[in-house]
């Protein structure tokens, strides 16, 4: 990591005392800040890696990387048990305004992008589509793999997916994904079952399904999307699964890169290596960086716009 970059860590604190650790990169002049969120069986290390990953990258062309432990990964507290039953909704409704919260404080009137790995970007959306308080000061969002639904409900990896591991993980109090290489860690054991509920139904909320996050997310002025899926995806980020979480937003800027050799990059990349190979600095992530720099002057000076559409002059999103 270059001298002229700052790196700190802090915690948001949630509820019932859990503490989410953060990872804060930060370079001499920041010109905005970004917000990252890794998805199942991974932690804040999906955007860090050996100081190659995403967040180091992004900090040196001069963004304030807040890099985020979700609760039972990485550093944060509690750590992953039979007994922790922190899940989606808690995610979605308090973990993440929290942290939007502290990414605002940090960017001081500047523009906020959020990016997501897997699940981790369906739950920015779930939020910014149920949270007025989310949505200031947010000029973009990148998903790499986004994914809820899973269309691949039947078969032999399926049937890996939804019987062994559940298996497994009841067995070890963890879901051993890392052991298949189908993740870079654990996951706990019951925000897995939650997924696997949430990945058959709506896109709603588990806990209340009132809150519709389809319904939501369609009368908002959504802040532009960049979305990356491999070409060759898995189980859990299958190509199609990426553009029907595209089509779930409804209509908004959003644009879809296929990663891949045929595409024209240097490698068939692995999930986990979307955000963190040393290739990935001269492939795709220079394209991200120019996405960026073009919304963030699209935003001006990064003050709050109008995400709010009305429906029979009737707001649909709560917040």
């Amino acid at each position: 990591m270059k001298r002229n970059l700052r790196e700190e860590r802090h915690k948001v604190a949630t509820v019932q005392g859990g503490q989410l650790f953060v990872h804060r990169i930060e370079p001499e002049q920041s010109r905005g800040v970004v917000l990252m969120l890794h998805g199942q069986g991974s932690s804040a290390q999906a955007f860090l890696g050996t100081d190659r990953g995403l967040a180091p990258y992004l900090a040196e062309m001069g963004y304030t990387c807040l890099v985020v432990d979700l609760i039972g990964h990485g550093q944060s507290w509690p750590l992953p048990s039979r007994k922790l039953k922190h899940g989606l909704s808690t995610i979605i409704n308090e973990d993440l305004p929290r942290l939007v919260a502290d990414a605002r404080r940090s960017a001081k009137g500047q523009g906020i992008f959020l990016i997501g790995q897997g699940l981790g970007g369906a739950l920015l959306a779930s939020a910014y589509a149920a949270h007025a308080s989310v949505r200031p000061g947010v000029v973009g969002m990148v998903h790499f793999g986004a994914r809820r639904a899973i269309s691949r409900q039947t078969g032999p990896v399926a049937f890996w997916w939804r019987q062994v591991m559940p298996l497994l993980g009841a067995l070890l109090g963890k879901v051993p994904l890392h052991w298949f290489r189908l993740a870079a860690e654990a996951e706990n054991i019951s925000l897995y079952r939650e997924f696997l509920s949430w990945s058959r139904g709506e896109w709603v909320d588990p806990e209340a399904p009132e809150m519709d996050f389809a319904e939501a997310a369609r009368v908002l002025d959504w802040p532009a999307s960049l979305y990356f899926a491999r070409r060759k995806g898995g189980y859990a980020d299958q190509l199609q699964d990426v553009r029907e979480f595209i089509r779930g937003i409804g209509t908004h800027n959003a644009r879809l890169l296929v990663l891949g050799r045929k595409e024209g990059n240097l490698r068939n990349y692995r999930f986990d290596q979307l955000t963190r190979h040393d290739d990935a600095w001269v492939d795709h992530f220079p394209l991200l960086l120019d996405w960026m720099n073009e919304h963030l002057k699209d935003s001006g000076t990064g003050r709050n716009r109008p995400h709010l559409k009305l429906v029979n002059g009737q707001p649909r999103a709560k917040g």
